[in-house]
């Protein structure tokens, strides 16, 4: 699956991963936080391009369709606030 850039902030930047096909009737989120002195702004940044000495953490998780839906609707929630609806 695709990876999702994330750079609106630099020293927590890097990459989002979702994919439903690691364990069974689960979501993968996998989350690359990539050093800030590094540029991932170019359209062409991938992860696949990083050293290792670039990913200052990684994580990942497995979230029942349950909890996927309540990350939704969090999320959700915080876009919202920000556009300035309620």
């Amino acid at each position: 699956m695709s990876k999702i850039k994330c750079n609106g902030v630099n020293y927590r930047q890097g990459y989002i991963e979702v994919d439903s096909q690691i364990h069974g009737e689960h979501i993968n989120i996998e989350i690359w936080n990539v050093h800030p002195d590094l540029d991932i702004s170019n359209e062409q940044s991938d992860v696949s391009q990083l050293n290792d000495s670039d990913v200052i953490g990684n994580t990942e998780i497995e979230l029942s369709v349950e909890q996927a839906e309540l990350l939704i609707k969090k999320l959700s929630i915080g876009i919202n606030k920000i556009k300035g609806c309620s």
